[in-house]
């Protein structure tokens, strides 16, 4: 009916703290497989891979910041001479990554600005 207000349902006020500790462990696992599904199906694997790579190259454990995706991403470019490219599609990957692992969202705007300027050098014959 119009103007009628929905009931919410609250959660019950007699849970324990463990058992919403244990109830957080659950979200939180179930929130990590939700968003592991988010990466394209045919080229999970290639997503995971170049992400552990870069995880590898930067030897960190926790998030990586944007100075260690610049590092790898010059390093991608001036030693293994890959083009700007193939280079915005592993940048795509790694913040796939550091997206769906810590779920936080990623503004790189330096890194951005260097694969810009390497597009620009490479297509004047650079």
């Amino acid at each position: 009916m119009p103007g009628r207000k929905r009931k919410v349902p609250t959660p019950s006020s007699d849970s324990s703290s463990s058992d919403s500790s244990s109830t957080s462990s659950e979200k939180s696992k179930k929130v990590k497989a939700i968003i592991a599904d988010l990466l394209p199906s045919k080229s999970r694997k290639l997503y995971e891979k170049t992400y552990a790579d870069f995880l590898s190259f930067a030897k960190i454990k926790g998030q990586p910041s944007e100075s260690d995706i610049l590092l790898y991403m010059h390093d991608l470019a001036e030693i293994k001479k890959l083009g700007y490219k193939t280079l915005w599609q592993r940048y795509s990957m790694i913040k796939s990554g550091v997206q769906a692992r810590h779920d936080t969202k990623v503004d790189h705007r330096r890194v951005t600005a260097y694969l810009k300027r390497q597009e620009e050098w490479l297509k004047k014959g650079g």
